[in-house]
This record gives structure tokens, C-alpha cells and sequence, in this order.
């Protein structure tokens, strides 16, 4: 398990520079080979109280499995990952933290969206794509350009197993809470309210800039 001060959605990416001795023991440990590259597999959860340095913080038990390249490896164990979050998991128990920090987890279904959560998505996203364009053109970028690279992310065929809320957030950049808030939330109608309050924050602060 990888504790971190940013929580992680499934699709998302996370570039990791690893130097403590714990975590650098940690890859060491979990790295194999998959399609000829080192790969390492682990899970990343949101530190609530404490910092990612040293030990004992407060972590939240909602996380992301993350399937991560090993793209450097110095030989004293320093290391880059390049990972992709892929699943959502609950931590069920946390083990010593012996050697590094370890958990036995549920990984949790995705339910499908339904027809209404996905026209519920298209609103909210509607709604992000007026707050976009009137912030870009008051700043004299070209707004269309912007959109059509959009769509080109939601159209990546790497990401066609990753839910579109997953998605919409991760193209958002959504904030560590909110992304926390996402990936406790039991099904889709309830990820949606929380990107429904997301949107009536970006709402807000647009209109008090334009104010």
C-alpha cells in the first residue's frame, strides 16, 4: 500500500518518485515483468491526518489499485513509476506496517451507469462547458481547439473500461476530497452528486470573477 496526500480515481495517472527506504523495499519486492517491462502493483489511499514522509499518518480505507511502469531504477532501490489507477478497493484489514505499509482489501464493483446517470453526466458536463468557454474566451484562447481535444480524451480507446464519471473527473482534475467523496460513494447516482457540487463550486467562482 502506498499512502499518499492525493487520492487517486481508476484511469487517472500517478507519476511517483520513490526514495524511502520502505517504498524503495516495497518495489523491489512486487516488481515483475508484463509484456517485457517492469511493472509494480500495489494500492494508493488518501492520507487523511499525517504526512506521505516517516509514518504514522491517518488513512482513509477507500482506494485504487494502480498498475504502475517501473521507468527508472537507480541500483540503491530509488525508483519512477508511471502508474494507472484501474479498480477500486475497501481496506478490510490493515496489517503492520512490516516492512512497508500492507492491507487485505475488497476490491469493489462498478455498477454500469444507468440511461439517467449518463444524461445527468451530459448536463453537468454541459453545464463545466459554458464555465469553460466564457473563462477561455475572456482569455483570449481558442475555445474550440480546447473542446475537440476534449473529446479526443473521452473518445481514447485505452479508457473505454473506465466509467465516464471517472472519466469526466480525472479530465477535470478534480480535487483530492471530491475524488475521495467518488470513490466512497456506493453507486453511480451518488459519484454524481458529488460532481454536481464540484460544478456548483466552478459555477460560483466563475460568476463571483465575472462580479
Amino acid at each position: 500500500m502506498f499512502p499518499l496526500g492525493t487520492a487517486l480515481l481508476p484511469g487517472g495517472e500517478l507519476p511517483l518518485r520513490v526514495f524511502e527506504p520502505r517504498y524503495r523495499q516495497m518495489v523491489g519486492d512486487l516488481m515483475e515483468e508484463s509484456d517485457g517491462r517492469p511493472v509494480v502493483r500495489f494500492g494508493v489511499v488518501l492520507i487523511a491526518r499525517g504526512s506521505e514522509v516517516g509514518g504514522g499518518e491517518v488513512r482513509c480505507d477507500a482506494g485504487t489499485m494502480v498498475l504502475a511502469d517501473v521507468t527508472d531504477r537507480l541500483p540503491d532501490g530509488r525508483a519512477l513509476l508511471a502508474g494507472t489507477g484501474t479498480s477500486r478497493f475497501r481496506v478490510v484489514e490493515w496489517l503492520p506496517d512490516d516492512p512497508y505499509p500492507r492491507a487485505r482489501v475488497e476490491v469493489l464493483a462498478e455498477p454500469e451507469p444507468a440511461e439517467a446517470d449518463l444524461e445527468r453526466l451530459h448536463s453537468i458536463d454541459q453545464r463545466l462547458r459554458v464555465v469553460m468557454r466564457q473563462t477561455l474566451e475572456a482569455a483570449g484562447k481558442d475555445v474550440d481547439t480546447i473542446f475537440a481535444a476534449l473529446d479526443i480524451i473521452d473518445a481514447d480507446p485505452l479508457m473505454a473500461d473506465v466509467s465516464p464519471i471517472y472519466r469526466w473527473a480525472n479530465r477535470l482534475q478534480v480535487e483530492p476530497h471530491d475524488q475521495q467523496r467518488l470513490l466512497e460513494a456506493a453507486d453511480p447516482a451518488g459519484q454524481l452528486d458529488v460532481l454536481e457540487d464540484v460544478m456548483e463550486g466552478l459555477e460560483a467562482r466563475a460568476a463571483f470573477g465575472r462580479g
